[in-house]
């Protein structure tokens, strides 16, 4: 179980949202395959939607685009109203500001989505039993988190990391309630010019809502070395892995 201070990680994205798009490279890609995922089910219509951590409305952009959806509900730590009211105009949709973990949504969505936003809540086994509660039979969660290995230099490196369920324990938790359609994970390593460069894409998408804790300059000139010394390529980059686990389930009737 993650013990995550909720109000550290509303401030940390709170902080990253101006930057977060043009950074965010590993999670762009991941909502792309999300989106794949949906539209290789044939699904595309849907009365009530429900995406919960939408961050910036990136991925809530690329749902609408390939969507047909009567109304959407959106949530997310942070205060992104005015994000969302600049993408939807036309306010078919309602945002609830607040953890969704345990937020008190109302039932009988369709489709519930969440990307990269999972992996932050503490006890994810009663978050999938919740889902499915909240979607109607044959609703659909469709979910990316990360797996163990997400960012395994620096959890190396400085011991600081988010625990992550593996495959064996998302299908354990799916199956009772789910038909689960597909649920893989898969890498996308990124190459960055230095270990500097590393922490601060760290830090404009967010991620360093963990917590790295007081820099000092021994320490750092130590991660330093220490990251060059174990993932630096022969092109002189060093490496920083993305783990993402997609999940696409269907609740049983």
């Amino acid at each position: 179980m993650n013990v995550v201070d909720k109000s550290r990680v509303a401030q940390c994205f709170s902080q990253a949202l101006p930057s977060y798009d043009s950074q965010a490279k590993a999670q762009q890609q991941i909502n792309q395959q999300l989106l794949q995922l949906l539209l290789q089910t044939g699904r595309t219509t849907f009365s009530q939607v429900l995406e919960i951590g939408c961050g910036t409305g990136y991925f809530s952009q690329l749902l609408a685009q390939h969507l047909q959806v009567k109304s959407w509900a959106f949530n997310d730590l942070c205060d992104v109203k005015n994000q969302l009211d600049t993408l939807f105009p036309q306010d078919n949709f309602v945002f609830y500001q607040g953890d969704g973990e345990i937020y008190p949504f109302p039932t009988d969505y369709d489709l519930i989505a969440s990307a990269s936003a999972v992996q932050w809540f503490a006890d994810p086994q009663a978050f999938v039993n919740k889902c499915a509660d909240l979607l109607r039979e044959k609703g659909i969660l469709l979910i990316s988190t990360f797996a163990p290995k997400n960012l395994a230099e620096i959890r190396a490196l400085t011991g600081i990391g988010l625990d992550y369920p593996d495959l064996s324990q998302w299908q354990q938790w799916l199956s009772a309630r789910f038909e689960i359609k597909a649920l893989f994970e898969q890498a996308i390593p990124l190459y960055f010019a230095s270990p500097l460069a590393v922490l601060q894409h760290l830090k404009v998408t967010g991620v360093t809502a963990t917590g790295q804790g007081g820099w000092t300059k021994g320490r750092l000139q130590q991660f330093i070395a220490d990251y060059n010394a174990q993932y630096q390529n022969t092109q002189g980059q060093v490496r920083l892995n993305y783990q993402p686990l997609f999940i696409l389930a269907e609740k049983l009737t």
